[in-house]
């Protein structure tokens, strides 16, 4: 890239281009394992808590549960929830403290007013709601509660988003262990206690987000002040719509399945193929959301610097590593966790596990790669490429799930998430080329598929031989990447620290809410 065209890019970024100091990537190492930790709290109690679910609920009622979450997820897509990630580009535009208050504040007054506008429209028609997805409104209680819990989330996601753009990791990691907390607390009240089934699991939603979005609203009152600005609600729809739709097409590739699961089996076969993919949200959740959550700010920053490329394919790399480790673990120890964890009727979801991991490494990377996309604010083509991918997908799902059921869902998952990465890439490269280093990744993809395959192809062994042979496998996996995966010095210097960073981190050394530079 020319020297006229780097300067290009540094203007796009907005504000002056940062002077020649060095990145402070353990910064993002430091809260990556801050986000790390929370997450691996809340899928740790996740996992703890599925004896108790899978005692008191049938696969049956997880279908019923999934099947209402996925219409409330879709309603919220039209409440416009990714007009939250323009924070992120007009906070960093913005050349003045003032200016960047009012960039949160309008952003949480338009995302409030357009939540319970649509939260209300929701309660309103739930009787119909019900009777599109179930044939019958059996279950109108369910979609009312999910309504109002969906009416409520709007107070946590400005104030959430202001601390990941603040660097207030431990805030952000406390605010949502406080949620997972009360609300597996009061589920074990309304399922253990009152047996109220999956009644109690949407009243703890409604009472969990109602509880701490009050807290965050306060938080981000003190901070910001409630103050409407015209310009930056204009930039953060102008920004965000697009992105609306692409959350629609988001939804079609990722949870139309189910509904053609429901068509063609029944709610206890949608119930354990939404079981089987909560393992790539866990994917998501512990393989690159910790990095994402402040990698996904500090990019904008990075992109001002001139040594920009360097980082980026850096961070590119330090994800995968994260990513795909994760991947070969949850590959490797699925079908142990199941057997140990839930009753025996839930057990053959792990057989679809690998292929959904294979689609959210593919996620995993359009989430990374878009950046020139966002830097040139042409969010558009993420919606094109989202919407492709969708159309992908039902195309795929209305053939292949009436006759493969589960396999076929999870294999045109796979298809529709490629297609969705190549365009995403594609686009970005061509709007603002970055030099990702693709050499390393491919090596610990190489020895990532060496280790899924050994452990497939296990015999039948006992759970402690199983354990045994499979943690030889991941062992062996890592010290292959640390030896052979290309790995340049500076890197695995990087990672030692965040190492210490970590070790720091859990003894209370570590300050992992220090304001960091953006670089």
């Amino acid at each position: 890239m020319s020297g006229d065209e780097r300067g290009g890019a540094t203007a796009e970024g907005g504000g002056e281009a940062p002077g020649s100091e060095p990145f402070a990537m353990d910064r993002i190492g430091r809260h990556t394992l801050v986000y790390g930790l929370g997450i691996a709290l809340r899928q740790s109690v996740s996992f703890l808590m599925l004896p108790i679910y899978t005692r008191y609920l049938s696969p049956a009622d997880y279908g019923v549960m999934e099947l209402i979450e996925l219409a409330l997820d879709l309603i919220a897509t039209v409440a416009g929830a990714r007009i939250a990630v323009g924070i992120f580009r007009y906070y960093h535009k913005a050349e003045t403290p003032r200016d960047r208050d009012a960039v949160v504040s309008t952003a949480f007054l338009v995302l409030t007013l357009s939540y319970l506008t649509v939260g209300l429209a929701t309660l309103l028609f739930a009787a119909p709601l019900a009777r599109l997805i179930f044939g019958s409104e059996e279950h109108v209680v369910l979609v009312r509660l999910a309504a109002t819990s969906l009416a409520l989330s709007s107070l946590t996601l400005a104030p959430l988003t202001l601390a990941r753009v603040r660097d207030r990791s431990t805030l952000f990691v406390t605010a949502n262990a406080a949620i997972l907390l009360l609300k597996v607390g009061l589920n074990l009240v309304f399922l253990a206690g009152l047996g109220l089934g999956v009644l109690g699991v949407f009243l703890s939603n409604v009472i969990g987000s109602l509880v701490v979005g009050a807290a965050l609203t306060v938080y981000l009152v003190r901070e910001v002040g409630l103050r409407w600005s015209r310009s930056a609600t204009r930039d953060l729809l102008r920004y965000g719509i697009p992105l609306v739709g692409t959350q629609l097409a988001t939804f079609v590739a990722t949870f139309a399945d189910r509904f053609f699961l429901n068509a063609a089996a029944d709610e206890a076969a949608v119930g354990l193929y939404g079981l089987a993919y909560r393992f790539g949200f866990l994917l998501a959740a512990v393989g690159y959301m910790p990095f994402e959550l402040v990698w996904e700010p500090a990019r904008f920053a990075v992109a001002r610097r001139p040594d920009r490329d360097t980082i980026l394919a850096r961070g590119f790399v330090y994800l995968n590593l994260l990513l795909v480790s994760a991947a070969v673990g949850i590959t490797l120890f699925v079908d142990e966790v199941l057997v140990l964890m839930t009753a025996p009727a839930f057990h053959p979801a792990a057989a679809i596990v690998p292929l959904i991991l294979v689609a959210y490494v593919f996620q995993g990377w359009a989430g990374i790669q878009d950046i020139g996309i966002l830097i040139r604010e042409k969010t558009e083509y993420v919606t094109l490429a989202n919407w492709v991918a969708a159309g992908v997908a039902l195309v795929g799902y209305a053939i292949f799930v009436p006759r493969y059921l589960a396999w076929g869902a999870a294999g045109v998952t796979v298809v529709a998430f490629a297609v969705r990465y190549v365009g995403v890439y594609w686009a970005s490269q061509r709007l603002w080329p970055v030099r990702y280093r693709w050499g390393p990744v491919l090596r610990i993809l190489a020895f990532a598929g060496a280790a899924c395959a050994a452990g497939l192809a296990l015999p039948p062994l006992g759970l402690a031989a199983a354990l045994g042979a499979k943690a030889l496998l991941f062992g062996g996996f890592v010290l292959a990447v640390w030896s052979l995966g290309g790995l340049a010095a500076e890197e695995r210097e990087e990672l030692a620290a965040m190492a210490g960073a970590l070790g720091a981190t859990l003894t209370g050394r570590g300050r992992s809410d220090a304001p960091g530079t953006g670089g």
